[in-house]
């Protein structure tokens, strides 16, 4: 396939990117592509040489933003499904605006075969330029592969067991595709400012100097006046006559004239709740849900204690003892209270 297309400039930095196993066989062809873009770039442009197999296993480490062009797998045999690691780390190779041609072989979307090492199509190849960050991706060229050109690559690189079953099914089929992308104007982590401020600032200097002004600095501040000198609205002439008027018994009556009802109260005895006809004026007696027991007196003296901690005092005594809140006493002793505990502390 031809590279009239990409031919380089005079000075320009190219990188050719192969595989040395596939193309081991074709280092002769390799070389002559080679020399033949040292001729074209001249003394101050260089050519370069990298295996594909090493940038995508990471052995190599290309420069960043260092070629004007990258030729992939540029002679055949063209076997190399291009990851997107690989076109990754070159995307980082190629300078802003550079171009990156890439040879590989694509499958018909609507082809059935059986067997086939090509999995991806043409519309694959131009997704996965877009996907590695590449720009103005489009497919330069195709061009089909011959009977023999198949068989080769049956018998000799993918070892398939029914050769002529697969070159008769894949006749047709399978082509070499050449796609070109760009890299973007921008470098992968460049930065820029933006201008918006500057021209808003260019357009009043402009302005001010078309007319004569001297543009003065503007500085922000708060204008808080004083309460001698700011204006206060009289809040009585915010009112209307109507408002002034003070409303009587008549105005506040409700429009129907009847007499609002009274609230039911809790555990209503006599039909307020319900909505029914009731005389207001009674008094309700609402019963109680749960009726009060009559306390049984404590009898302190014959009182048997179930813990035995009663005359401990309260720190020992339980939440129901009836001698909560009395000192401690003896066991059957009658608890009384003398001397000056039977007077008032504040009376003399």
């Amino acid at each position: 396939m031809s590279l009239t297309m990409h031919n380089p400039e005079a000075g320009q930095a190219v990188l050719l990117v192969a595989r040395a196993r596939a193309e081991a066989n074709n280092l002769d062809a390799l070389q002559q592509l080679r020399n033949s873009l040292l001729s074209q770039v001249g003394s101050s442009g260089r050519v370069d040489f990298e295996q594909v197999d090493r940038i995508e296993e990471g052995a190599v480490k290309l420069a960043s933003a260092s070629y004007d062009l990258v030729l992939v797998s540029p002679v055949e045999p063209r076997l190399v499904e291009h990851s997107s690691k690989v076109l990754g780390k070159l995307l980082l190779a190629v300078k802003p605006k550079g171009k990156l041609v890439v040879h590989e072989l694509a499958l018909d979307a609507d082809s059935m075969l059986e067997t086939s090492p090509v999995t991806r199509t043409k519309e694959d190849i131009i997704q996965q330029l877009k996907f590695a960050g590449f720009v103005d991706t489009e497919i330069d060229s195709t061009e089909d592969l011959s009977e023999q050109a198949l068989r080769d690559l049956a018998e000799t690189h993918w070892n398939l067991a029914n050769v002529s079953h697969f070159v008769s099914q894949a006749r047709g089929h399978l082509r070499t595709v050449m796609a070109s992308a760009k890299k973007p104007a921008y470098n992968v982590g460049a930065a820029a400012a933006l201008s918006f401020g500057n021209k808003a600032k260019k357009a009043q200097s402009s302005s001010d100097s078309d007319t004569g002004k001297t543009q003065e600095k503007k500085v922000w501040m708060l204008n808080v006046e004083s309460d001698d000198e700011a204006e206060i609205e009289d809040q009585d002439g915010l009112l209307e006559e109507e408002d002034l008027i003070k409303p009587n018994a008549k105005a506040l009556a409700r429009p129907d004239g009847i007499k609002p009802r009274r609230k039911p109260c809790k555990n209503c005895t006599c039909g307020l709740a319900e909505g029914g006809d009731v005389d207001e004026s009674a008094a309700c007696a609402p019963e109680d849900s749960k009726p009060k027991m009559p306390r049984k007196p404590v009898d302190v003296v014959n009182v048997k204690s179930s813990c035995g901690s009663c005359s401990l005092g309260d720190a020992f005594r339980c939440t129901a003892c009836p001698y909560l809140g009395m000192p401690a006493f003896k066991p059957g002793e009658k608890v009384t209270l003398g001397g000056s505990m039977l007077h008032d502390d504040l009376l003399p």
